[in-house]
């Protein structure tokens, strides 16, 4: 009888899986309608409504008339919502998604009443060890979850979560058996006695030392409130061993001293006690480089971007902003980032994005055109924008309408013309003049790619010129017998459809190669074909350039591969896999590839593999607001005994990993690549793993039931032919740096370098639709103004990298920058006139002019 019970009534609300985020929204109108009559006829009882505001938004926007129910409901502490806006993916997507979907959800919570105060996130696939840096950055101290953790590494299911450079602490609480632990809440001995008390033993007797203080979460995915649940709770009372009361999530912290708890420091994403998914990391790749590029956009060129366009008086509404963070937080999800949906639900996915796409491209584009006209630029003049609080003299990609066939910039230090295409002339084009409609031959014009390299001021601008020429001063000599791109530090060459590096004394033969093979898993899990051959794809062409400091070398493979698993069991290779790739090498010399794939292969997996020649046993990647070192671990051969899936060695990809032995290290960056191996001193990428089925059993990496609840009761098997992502080209960007070892600064601000790429404008008027708004964005919707033709808005110490900068979702008139400290020693900021220490919730904290290791600052700074 000494332990004491808490029973916490709840429904987790997947938006969408097997079903999609309309069927979702049907539903709650009754299960919502129902849980709220329930609540109102039982004061003493409380509901936790998934910890995220979406799905209670969209209730209300079908039936208003709730509102003010909910908020009495709310009020009284009856009913918990928030803090998030969805329930996110903690692995794949950036630290500074996080932190929106957080920021979204307050700002939606806020309008309800009071938000539960718990990081509650009760089916995410795992979670990065720096969780407590995002959950402490939105206020929150206290973190609730279910999968990833290993008790031998934590030492209690109830412990304190320390970020990695330990600046900060959460209070946390696994349910190791899951959300639905105590559903089907009934006041009967088959209940108590076959689940309910069945679980608290487990949770005691698992642990020694266990507090005498037990959480049983009963609820389940879309479940009902569980009704008269005071009486019940009372009956079990009479029934059980144990002491049982309802409460709340925060009861329950409340009751816990974690004085007395262990301390934890690392990732949560062990597949102990719950499936992690470790190889989702590739399953519906077109979702997440669709996702991953309306982040990119949103985090590293719209928020800045509007910064500056407010800074010159365009006063672009954050309204508009939160908007398109609501698609991408939407398709963020645990199950819709991870790829575990139908292909209908993944259809909609991929919509959504789209539509967040063209809000955040159409605030690009109308900032860029209202700072043109205030600016009064002509059609031979370039407006580059730079998004990053430091200087910047790294290459801008322009595009350029012109009719001129040879230009010239001026004042840049390097120009080279990528790729140029002639428009030819139109007749009887219509022109409407204040005289009447007149019918003219629009000429003929140049579309021109260039990339050019010119120094930018820190957050801000800088208007360009160019000018007609008569020579060919850029233009890229062929060169198909050379291939080879050479460096100070480094070479590669293509022999024999190979590609070879040579450095510091190494010869490294293949060092970075495509490899095929099968793959037997569902939308969830990658799972190996039995007897598999992979397949070396070797490279059929190649084709080099070069001009002064630019080299760029094309090569092309036409692969012939298995069309599927069965051909792969025959060893016969019908299909065919073409994919071009496109190595360039830096100003500052580092390898810049592009990857194009024109996915016509079922049913298997593509790597990127990179050897870097060093004999390494560990690898340090990145994670949001820091690094982490990881090393393949051991599987126990009677693995099966003690984890719900095999605890392969394949990991999350942040950003960035490197290898290193002695003075030599190679880092790896790349934003769409989402999971990564090791094998020695090769890293090993995968670009993706195809699948036709939702979810399967008995796989090899993870034997029994199928995820997906498609081999539950009364459920089917689930095909997605979608999930094969065939006749799609898929693009992906890595840059590699072969040298010295370096320091994590060097690597942070390369990562940034790399984040916060310029932009650039032309005004023109050859093509009203190049940029779908400027058709529309009329000039007198602002006026010219006496501005600068460069000018910044701030700038930041190069010992520090900069994570985000952004209007201000809460104060009116202020910015929002996001410093961090990517070292493992604290560093220093002293704060500036009028700027103070906040949270991402904008709520003032307290700062000693000291960032910790691995760690961030948040600033407000007012009146722009």
């Amino acid at each position: 009888m000494s332990k004491q019970v808490t029973i916490v009534n709840h429904t987790h609300w997947d938006r969408e899986w097997y079903f999609s985020d309309q069927d979702s929204l049907v539903l709650s109108s009754l299960l919502f309608t129902n849980t709220i009559k329930e609540l109102e006829k039982h004061p003493q009882a409380s509901f936790v409504l998934d910890g995220q505001i979406s799905i209670l938004s969209d209730y209300l926007q079908i039936i208003p008339e709730m509102e003010e129910r909910v908020k009495q409901l709310v009020a009284k502490g009856q009913l918990q919502i928030g803090p998030w806006y969805t329930q996110p993916d903690a692995l794949h997507i950036q630290g500074e998604s996080l932190l929106r979907n957080g920021i979204v959800g307050s700002l939606l919570t806020r309008q309800l009443g009071q938000s539960m105060p718990i990081g509650y996130l009760p089916d995410t696939f795992g979670f990065n060890a720096q969780m407590p840096v995002i959950l402490r950055q939105l206020g929150l101290n206290r973190f609730l979850f279910w999968r990833g953790i290993d008790p031998k590494k934590v030492s209690s299911f109830y412990f304190n979560w320390d970020s990695l450079g330990g600046g900060a602490t959460v209070q946390a609480v696994s349910m190791p058996q899951g959300y639905g632990t105590g559903m089907l809440l009934a006041p009967t001995h088959e209940y108590v006695d076959g689940r309910l008390d069945k679980a608290i033993n487990f949770i005691a007797e698992t642990i020694p030392n266990t507090p005498d203080n037990i959480l049983i979460p009963s609820g389940n995915d879309q479940m009902n409130i569980v009704a008269n649940i005071e009486e019940k709770v009372q009956e079990i009372n009479n029934i059980g061993k144990y002491s049982y009361k309802i409460g709340t999530y925060q009861d329950f912290f409340d009751s816990l001293d974690y004085k007395e708890l262990p301390h934890y420091k690392g990732e949560l994403i062990d597949p102990v006690f719950a499936r992690v998914h470790r190889t989702c990391g590739s399953s519906r790749m077109d979702v997440k480089l669709a996702a991953t590029k309306l982040e990119h956009t949103l985090i590293h060129e719209v928020e800045p971007v509007m910064v500056i366009g407010h800074r010159v008086g365009i006063d672009l509404n954050t309204g508009v902003l939160v908007s398109a963070w609501k698609k991408l937080l939407e398709s963020q999800a645990h199950d819709s980032m991870a790829g575990s949906v139908v292909d209908s639900v993944n259809e909609d996915i991929l919509h959504r994005l789209k539509q967040g796409q063209e809000i955040a491209d159409g605030i690009l584009n109308t900032i860029q055109k209202m700072l043109s006209i205030k600016l009064g630029l002509g059609d031979n003049q370039v407006l580059l924008i730079n998004p990053l609080p430091k200087t910047s003299t790294q290459p801008v990609n322009v595009k350029l309408l012109t009719n001129y066939q040879h230009i010239q910039f001026d004042d840049v230090i390097s120009q080279h013309l990528v790729h140029q295409r002639h428009i030819p002339a139109r007749k009887n084009v219509l022109s409407q003049t204040p005289h009447g409609n007149e019918y003219l031959t629009e000429p003929g014009y140049y579309e021109d790619d260039f990339q050019i390299v010119v120094s930018l001021p820190a957050l801000g601008y800088r208007v360009i010129e160019f000018h007609s020429t008569d020579e060919n001063v850029d233009s890229l000599s062929e060169s198909s017998d050379e291939s080879v791109l050479k460096t100070t530090d480094w070479q590669i060459s293509v022999r024999d459809g190979q590609i070879d590096l040579d450095w510091q004394g190494r010869h490294i033969k293949n060092a970075i190669k495509l490899v095929d093979d099968g793959n037997a898993g569902d939308t969830y899990d990658f799972s190996p074909v039995q007897n598999d051959h992979p397949v070396l794809i070797e490279w059929d062409s190649v084709s080099a350039k070069r001009q002064a400091d630019w080299q760029e070398m094309i090569l092309r493979a036409d692969a012939k591969l298995p069309l599927n698993l069965d051909e792969r069991e025959q060893g016969t290779n019908s299909g065919r896999l073409p994919i071009v790739m496109d190595l360039r090498v830096s100003p500052d010399n580092h390898l810049s590839i592009a990857i194009e794939v024109q996915n016509d292969i079922l049913q298997h997996r593509l790597r990127l593999l990179v050897d870097s020649g060093l004999d390494a046993d560990s690898n340090k990647a990145s994670v949001p607001y820091g690094f982490i070192t990881r090393k393949n671990e051991k599987i126990p051969t009677e693995w099966q005994s003690k984890y719900a899936e095999m605890p392969i060695n394949i990991w999350p990809m942040d950003n960035n990993v490197s290898v290193a032995r002695d003075d030599a290290q190679m880092s790896v960056f790349s934003r769409e690549i989402k999971e990564y191996a090791q094998s020695g001193g090769q890293l090993e990428f995968t670009l993706l793993a195809t699948s036709d089925q939702l979810g399967k059993p008995n796989l090899i990496y993870r034997p029994g039931r199928a995820s997906g609840d498609t081999t539950n009761e009364g459920h089917i098997m689930i095909a997605t032919p979608g999930a094969e992502i065939l006749n799609q080209g898929l693009r992906y960007n890595v840059d590699i740096f072969w040298g010295a070892a370096t320091d994590e600064t060097t690597i942070a601000t390369e990562q940034e370098r790399l984040a916060f790429n310029p932009l650039a404008y032309q005004k023109q008027n050859l093509n009203l639709f190049f940029n779908r708004l400027d058709n529309k964005l009329q000039d007198s919707l602002t006026t010219k103004q006496s501005l600068p033709s460069s000018q910044s808005f701030g700038e930041v110490s190069e010992q520090l990298t900069v994570s985000a900068v952004y209007p201000a979702y809460y104060t009116e008139k202020a910015t929002v920058m996001r410093l961090q400290n990517m070292t493992k020693r604290p560093l220093t900021y002293q704060l500036r006139e009028g700027e103070s220490a906040i949270n991402a919730l904008e709520e003032p904290i307290a700062y000693n002019d000291e960032i910790p290791p691995y760690d961030v600052l948040t600033i407000l700074i007012q009146g722009v």
